[in-house]
């Protein structure tokens, strides 16, 4: 289990909340429902005592689950 209690699928989807990827996006990454995403994201803001979807990339990143550079995690095409 990573730092904070995250499970390893909400490590997947706090490093594409860091690259600011949308729920629905995060879906169709991980091939899973938006409605799936939006519960990883509650235990997520939860877990790290966080407000919203900024506060917790930054807590990733302190907690190196994510790199200083989330885009570094990997390129997504057609946005920046």
């Amino acid at each position: 289990m990573a730092p904070a209690g995250l499970s390893a699928r909400e490590v997947e989807v706090v490093r594409l909340i860091a690259q600011g990827m949308t729920n629905r996006e995060i879906a169709a990454a991980l091939v899973i429902s938006e409605r799936t995403v939006a519960v990883h994201v509650r235990r997520i803001l939860s877990k790290l005592g966080v407000k919203g979807r900024v506060e917790a990339a930054g807590v990733a990143i302190r907690l190196g689950l994510v790199p200083d550079d989330p885009r570094a995690v990997g390129a997504r095409s057609g946005r920046r």
